[in-house]
């Protein structure tokens, strides 16, 4: 039987992008097929309005989310969440693949451990961290999760003055700070305050379409649509996928795609309600379900100085002394890190209380913001669904443990901050926000 590719690929993110690489440098015939376009509308690259109040580069679906429409924060361009994330690219721990040394009261027996091992993933990482370029601190400075064994590729910039003073600060708490590892070519790197939910202005940060698409698009045989939704998976009467049925957002052409294989890289939201329509929902009865995103705390510190947040980039440090807990608190947590200041449309969106554009502005020059991240649990009724109206439908509510690990963090980062000079701190935490799912992760469970 001849067939039209060796590989067809769903989705363009960090699955899919890199498979299609890997694929087609090895001398398959790749199709790689996303649903969004590619996103090349310069005057919006950096525009707060654009990019993150109206969305434009994020997947324009509105999700019935808990009841309500609304569109999530799930980029819908090529390049998936790589053309849109923050640049940070770290290892998880070893630990991460024994989740019953930690939830074992949670969790059933047959979920405490991976089928594979972090030593297993290890030659990956390092595949990886050269195919993005990523720099890196001195990993012995990066408690308990993993490290290059021979360092990172690349090296990273000096600490901004205010992060030297947080640094102190971090050290004063008892922790060990270093400087996060970024897919950031710092080289050419802008250094401004604008990269989660923004599209890098001259492709500094590492994003499949730079480091993987196009290059196998230029010297392989990848070929690229966009704008085309993949409808379904056709199968045969022993549910065996015979081809793929593909719709051109754009011209609204349909046709059926035959490959060797079949990739399916569209996401926690995405992958599901391909397989769902495609009639192959396993017999688990779990497709769909065990839907997360990470719950965890964001604490902004506010200080008498400029912290240069406003204008530059700072997102800079992090720790991972908690990310399996301690004495005082002996429950698993996750990496803390720094995150850029919200531009002043978004601080005025999300502030408590209306704030007239000044005292925004002078909020903004001298706030620092860092975020500690906790997993959450898999909870069967936290799911994905397609309605009879084709409408997919999201349910998540937070476990009371996932809670309860975010409020410690909360006050802990506090704490860092005051260690660090700041003369307030406010915080929130995750478990109300059900728009912000960018750590989608969970829901194609067989």
């Amino acid at each position: 039987m001849g067939y039209d590719f060796d590989a067809i690929i769903i989705g363009s993110g960090a699955g899919g992008g890199t498979i299609a690489h890997t694929l087609a440098k090895a001398g398959k015939r790749v199709l790689l097929v996303e649903r969004g376009p590619r996103f090349s509308d310069v005057e919006a690259f950096q525009d707060e309005q654009r990019m993150l109040i109206n969305k434009e580069a994020f997947d324009d679906r509105q999700i019935q989310v808990n009841g309500r429409s609304a569109q999530l924060h799930i980029a819908g361009i090529l390049g998936g969440g790589t053309s849109l994330y923050g640049g940070v690219l770290m290892r998880p721990s070893p630990y991460d693949f024994h989740p019953g040394k930690f939830y074992d009261q949670w969790l059933p027996r047959h979920l405490w451990d991976w089928p594979i091992a972090y030593d297993d993933m290890a030659p990956y990482f390092d595949q990886a961290e050269a195919l993005f370029n990523v720099a890196g601190d001195k990993p012995h400075k990066m408690l308990n999760i993993g490290t290059p064994s021979n360092g990172y590729p690349a090296t990273v910039p000096p600490l901004e003055p205010i992060n030297q003073q947080l640094e102190k600060g971090i050290k004063a708490a008892g922790l060990t700070p270093f400087h996060l590892a970024f897919g950031i070519n710092f080289d050419t790197c802008l250094r401004c305050s604008k990269c989660p939910g923004f599209y890098c202005p001259n492709e500094s940060r590492a994003s499949t379409v730079m480091r993987t698409i196009d290059q196998a698009t230029l010297n392989y045989n990848l070929k690229v649509q966009t704008l085309t939704e993949a409808e379904y998976l056709v199968t045969n009467t022993s549910q065996k996928v015979t081809a793929i049925r593909l719709h051109c957002r754009k011209t609204g052409k349909v046709e059926e795609l035959t490959a060797k294989i079949y990739i399916l890289s569209a996401g926690a939201l995405g992958s599901p309600v391909i397989l769902m329509k495609s009639g192959l929902t396993g017999r688990s009865g779990q497709l769909g379900r065990n839907y997360m995103y990470h719950c965890g705390a964001l604490v902004a510190g506010l200080f008498k100085q400029s912290t240069g947040g406003a204008d530059k980039f700072i997102k800079q440090l992090g720790f991972t002394d908690l990310y399996l807990g301690s004495k005082e608190f002996p429950h698993k947590l996750g990496l803390a890190q720094t995150v850029p200041i919200p531009g002043l449309l978004s601080l005025q969106e999300n502030f408590p209380v209306p704030i007239p554009q000044p005292i925004a502005e002078f909020l903004l020059k001298r706030m620092l913001v860092i975020t500690g991240i906790v997993e959450d649990l898999p909870q069967e009724e936290n799911r994905i669904e397609v309605g009879k109206d084709g409408k997919i439908r999201l349910f998540h509510k937070f476990h009371s443990y996932d809670v309860f690990r975010s409020r410690y963090y909360m006050t802990k980062l506090k704490q860092v901050f005051r260690s660090a000079g700041a003369v307030l701190c406010f915080g929130a935490m995750g478990h109300k926000d059900d728009i912000h799912t960018s750590h989608q992760v969970g829901t194609t469970r067989f």
